[in-house]
């Protein structure tokens, strides 16, 4: 009981930082109205920080969940053409304590499908790491990793179906 409200209370809060600021309506919490929406105006990592905020995953998972930021990894363990990409927050576990990737990518027009691409190779390489090695049900959780594109977005959740579901929630709170 008290750990669903602790997510729910930092659900909120995340909710609540996102749109600080945006509409001057002291604090109070509002949706995204889509005749003011733009694609620059969506802050990737603030989305990002909110989904790791909720995630129920083991305090040894979370703490080998890092930003990855460098482009030789991008591009060698991601297959990310970086010339197709806006801007990204991409996540990854460790490994060793279970998986809990996320990857939110702002992609150039007409080259969502090839990003989409991309994340189903290294989808398939956390998928083989865990074959023999599956640690926090991470096989599992790879085998059913989401790759999907929301508008100019391509989104990799590789999330246990309770995380996916409320990282989801969370995405399509920022989106019109």
């Amino acid at each position: 009981m008290k750990k669903t409200f602790l997510k729910i209370a930092a659900l909120a809060m995340a909710l609540v930082l996102a749109f600080c600021g945006c509409g001057g309506n002291n604090g109070e919490d509002e949706e995204v109205n889509p005749d003011e929406f733009s694609w620059e105006m969506l802050d990737i990592s603030l989305v990002v920080d909110g989904i790791y905020a909720n995630l129920d995953i083991s305090k040894l998972t979370s703490q080998s969940v890092s930003k990855i930021t460098d482009e030789t990894v991008l591009t060698e363990q991601y297959y990310l053409d970086l010339e197709k990409v806006i801007s990204y927050d991409v996540r990854s576990a460790e490994g060793k304590y279970g998986v809990a990737d996320v990857a939110i990518i702002r992609v150039k027009e007409g080259h969502a499908i090839e990003v989409m691409d991309s994340l189903e190779l290294r989808k398939d390489d956390r998928i083989n790491e865990f074959l023999n090695y599956d640690v926090y049900d991470s096989y599992s959780i790879a085998m059913e990793a989401e790759i999907y594109q929301a508008g100019e977005l391509v989104i990799m959740l590789m999330l246990s179906e309770d995380d996916k579901t409320v990282a989801k929630e969370l995405i399509d709170h920022y989106l019109p």
